[in-house]
């Protein structure tokens, strides 16, 4: 296998073509389907439907693809940082949040690599948490800020924080509790609105678990939503409540829109932490912005910037 055939195969894949992919890559038409003959056949895969309308990626070429990126941008990284200055760190780093984390760390960490590491190429995914352990796995992504449920063997996990989740209502409700705080049966009364569990490993799981851990009945769900902003408007309209981190619903708090019950005993919170993939090379790059990942994260839970948050011990 060549790098070029790499290549050739991920520019054929985004273009949706041969033709148009020759013409970008700038070889003959001809002379790239022999190239991805030879990549098939050194794979002993197909990689692609053929037939006379013209060629289109299969399943497994699917799959293929996305190692193919991440192979092609470890590539990237190295020469980058191998014609760097010394002590100088350049190239380009994936960082992954899950919706209920964007909001509050998104910005202040742009603003850290921007600052700390001026030369650096900071891609920020905000992704659903169904997406965004298979894309740490397959090398699309270097470093996650994610909770450890359901990682796979060869994606580490360093905790940082553990956050409390509060239960969160419209102001107006008339089945609301009263002011104050609220027992985890107490919040779990009446049908919530939550993601879905394709997509909740950083919220409502950590709510079946501690339901599970104090004996309780499964949460009733009045309806399932994959976005933090929908799920909030649902809430507001009056769908039913839901349980979240605080810090999804500051504003919407501060504002008298939504009321927010710390729950008691503190049973339900998620440990939050760094996550990369052993599997996968590393380089002093990553090591680096993972520190400054932890930095923000710690500096933002002192400050009081994210509510309701634990720092936990420093490995």
């Amino acid at each position: 296998m060549e790098i070029r055939q790499l290549k050739y195969f991920v520019a054929v894949v985004d273009a949706g073509s041969l033709s148009r992919a020759a013409r970008e890559v700038h070889v003959a038409q001809s002379a790239l389907s022999k190239q991805m003959s030879a990549l098939e056949a050194d794979l002993g895969a197909q990689l692609f439907h053929r037939s006379n309308s013209g060629i289109r990626v299969n399943d497994a070429g699917k799959l293929f693809y996305e190692y193919a990126q991440g192979l092609l941008k470890h590539l990237q990284d190295a020469r980058a940082a191998l014609s760097s200055e010394p002590g100088a760190l350049t190239g380009s780093i994936v960082v992954a949040l899950p919706q209920s984390v964007a909001s509050t760390v998104a910005l202040p960490l742009i603003q850290a690599v921007a600052r700390t590491y001026p030369k650096v190429e900071l891609h920020l995914n905000e992704e659903l948490t169904g997406n965004l352990v298979d894309q740490l796995v397959r090398g699309r992504v270097d470093i996650a800020l994610f909770t450890p449920i359901g990682l796979p063997p060869q994606v580490s996990f360093s905790p940082l924080l553990e956050e409390d989740f509060y239960l969160i209502h419209r102001a107006d409700d008339r089945h609301a509790p009263p002011p104050g705080e609220v027992t985890l049966a107490e919040a779990v009364a009446r049908p919530l609105v939550f993601p879905s569990r394709a997509h909740s490993h950083s919220t409502r799981a950590c709510v079946d678990q501690a339901l599970e851990r104090l004996h309780l009945p499964p949460a009733q769900v009045a309806m399932e939503v994959n976005s933090v902003h929908i799920l909030k408007s649902a809430v507001e309209a009056g769908i039913g409540p839901s349980i979240m981190p605080l810090n999804l619903a500051l504003r919407e708090v501060a504002e008298g829109r939504l009321v927010a019950h710390a729950i008691e005993p503190r049973e339900v919170f998620r440990t939050l932490g760094i996550c990369v993939c052993e599997a996968l090379p590393g380089s002093n790059l990553r090591s680096a912005i993972a520190n400054l990942i932890a930095q923000v994260v710690r500096d933002m839970s002192r400050s009081g910037e994210w509510p309701a948050t634990r720092l936990l011990p420093e490995t």
